[in-house]
């Protein structure tokens, strides 16, 4: 009987130990559970902080370099239009800027402020501007922009101007870098905040559409300065454009209704005003108007040069090129008037030199200018 109740004294002991050690295999389960959890906790915080952290900053706003710093005060002449402008201003750099013509995305923003408009063929028939600005200080919107081709590039660097666009065709690019121009794209690169999507351009349409990039004087004013470019002319440079008050040429025909039919898609017509002494431009048969303030651009010289025009080879996209250098024929036309002329440039960097078809140089007449790029086997008709 007492050994019996001996070994019913011991057996509590060994539930004990083995209690105990529940216990501590119990504790060790629950701080490894304990730790797994916070460490997977931890590592999602860092995921999170880390992501927080890789999203770019806000833009800072830059410190534009202040405008009397460029302004002289000694009254001078726009290179570009032959008007009175500030000596300082006439030593900078144009900004040429490809502009949207489709009937789409008119009208045209700071068309009318515009100093130089080019048009000239793109794929599928159309056309596209490239306006050209001495001085954006006071243009609310420009706009909208669209992509740049080579030879945009080739009508830019002939002015020795600064390209702005939204996107640019391959071999556009292979051109920049090839002459070094200066290049502001919305779609890539580091100067997009030049740019902004207008949201109310286009009714109806994802402010993200291709007809909503806008650009503003004041934009142009602060950014330029603060990028590593040349932003005035080298002191060597030499401005070919000559103006005098009246250019409508001496022995010229009547040039009252001009019509430019770049081919079966796109067409624009010219109307003189003899009150204004200047042309106004339709595009598709709707009237060339300022988005900024319903103005009529209006035009005092219109040139129509005449290049070679082909697919561009290799482009499965429909591409063109137009071959820009060499020499070629023209028309001149001012004060309601018309001449035959030729155009000659011996490089892709070199200004376009315009003179009459006996070799001798001519003046256009003080204001903007309208230049037209029509190929070669078309002919304008000229009333």
């Amino acid at each position: 009987m007492s050994r019996q109740r001996q070994r019913k004294r011991k057996m509590p002991a060994i539930q004990k130990v083995l209690i105990v050690l529940i216990m501590i295999v119990s504790a060790l389960l629950a701080v490894l559970v304990h730790y797994g959890i916070t460490s997977r906790f931890d590592n999602t915080e860092r995921r999170q902080d880390s992501a927080t952290q890789a999203e770019p900053p806000e833009t800072p706003k830059p410190t534009p370099r202040p405008r009397e710093d460029v302004l002289t005060g000694v009254e001078h002449y726009n290179p570009l239009t032959g008007l009175p402008m500030d000596l300082g201003l006439t030593k900078l750099r144009p900004i040429a800027i490809v502009l949207n013509n489709l009937n789409q995305a008119l009208p045209i923003n700071g068309i009318s402020d515009a100093d130089i408009v080019y048009e000239y063929p793109v794929e599928g028939g159309l056309t596209r501007m490239l306006a050209f600005f001495q001085d954006t200080h006071d243009v609310e919107k420009i706009g909208s922009i669209r992509s740049a081709r080579h030879y945009t590039v080739q009508f830019a660097d002939s002015y020795d101007a600064i390209l702005v666009a939204a996107g640019r065709s391959p071999k556009a690019q292979e051109e920049v870098r090839a002459l070094r121009l200066p290049f502001l794209n919305e779609v890539e690169g580091p100067h997009r905040e030049v740019f902004f999507r207008d949201r109310n351009r286009v009714p109806g349409k994802r402010f993200e559409h291709l007809h909503s990039v806008i650009t503003t004087g004041e934009r142009l004013d602060e950014w330029l300065p603060t990028y590593n470019f040349r932003l005035v002319h080298e002191e060597d440079y030499k401005h070919t454009l000559h103006f005098i008050k009246d250019g409508t040429p001496e022995i010229g025909y009547n040039a009252n209704e001009i019509t430019v039919k770049f081919s079966g898609a796109k067409t624009t017509t010219f109307t003189y005003d003899r009150d204004l002494k200047v042309y106004h431009s339709k595009q598709a048969n709707v009237d060339l108007v300022d988005g900024n303030d319903n103005s009529r651009p209006g035009f005092s010289n219109i040139l129509i040069l005449k290049m070679p025009v082909t697919p561009l080879r290799g482009d499965t996209s429909g591409r063109l090129d137009i071959e820009t250098t060499g020499k070629g024929e023209g028309y001149f036309i001012s004060g309601g008037k018309y001449i035959e002329i030729s155009w000659m440039r011996a490089d892709k960097s070199f200004p376009f030199i315009y003179t009459l078809k006996d070799g001798t140089g001519f003046d256009l007449s003080i204001g903007k200018t309208y230049i037209c790029i029509l190929p070669t086997n078309i002919e304008p008709v000229i009333n």
